[in-house]
């Protein structure tokens, strides 16, 4: 992700390092516990136990350090994708999510108001494009693992990776900002939409079949 604070990621000194890590700790917790617009850089200040000032010295204002922040967020997605198995035959895997698929979206759900805000109609292009080329990047290595030599295509390989990024993209925007849940209904579960994802994944022609269809 690019640096577009005058400070973040230049400094090689552990204490900077270590602000910064608390920093980005503070906005995300901060996050599950209140609005993201009202969240404010005294806040962030507060809770993180440094002065106000100490903040802008690393951080040009909430949105530069939100980008960082978040950029924590995506690892652990980007590495529940990467540790899912899939192969060119999308007929040969499990009928069940796996388990990382699982940890995926609990991960989402952990910072969902932070992917709300960030994948919302106002959100951060910077953050979604990070995000879907870390997500391809993903996929298409677990392509190249799961295709035979003999029917490699590289050019295929890249845009179903592609394919698959896009689609995963809207649906944790989606789900994030609650846009799933039906009136009158609790909301759609990790369980749940990791199901009905890994459903389209492995067999989109069987999407809403039998016991992946939502009760």
């Amino acid at each position: 992700m690019a640096n577009n604070s005058s400070t973040r990621g230049t400094s090689l000194d552990p204490r900077a390092r270590r602000t910064r890590a608390l920093l980005r700790t503070a906005v995300l917790d901060l996050s599950m516990e209140k609005d993201l617009d009202s969240i404010t850089m005294s806040d962030i200040a507060q809770r993180a136990e440094v002065n106000r000032a100490t903040v802008y010295l690393h951080y040009k204002d909430r949105e530069d350090l939100l980008l960082d922040a978040t950029e924590s967020t995506m690892e652990g997605v980007v590495e529940a994708v990467r540790a899912c198995r899939l192969l060119a035959d999308e007929h040969t895997l499990s009928d069940t999510a796996p388990v990382h698929l699982i940890s995926l979206f609990t991960q989402i759900d952990n910072h969902r108001a932070v992917y709300r805000r960030m994948l919302g109609e106002d959100g951060s292009p910077r953050f979604a494009a990070r995000l879907e080329r870390l997500l391809a990047q993903a996929w298409f290595e677990q392509l190249l693992t799961g295709t035979p030599a003999e029917a490699f295509d590289e050019t295929a390989l890249l845009v179903r990776a592609h394919f698959l990024s896009g689609a995963m993209l809207a649906v944790i925007g989606r789900w994030a900002r609650g846009e799933f849940d039906g009136e009158g209904e609790d909301g759609m579960s990790v369980a749940e939409v990791a199901a009905l994802t890994w459903a389209l994944i492995r067999a989109p022609a069987g999407w809403g079949a039998g016991p992946l269809r939502r009760r």
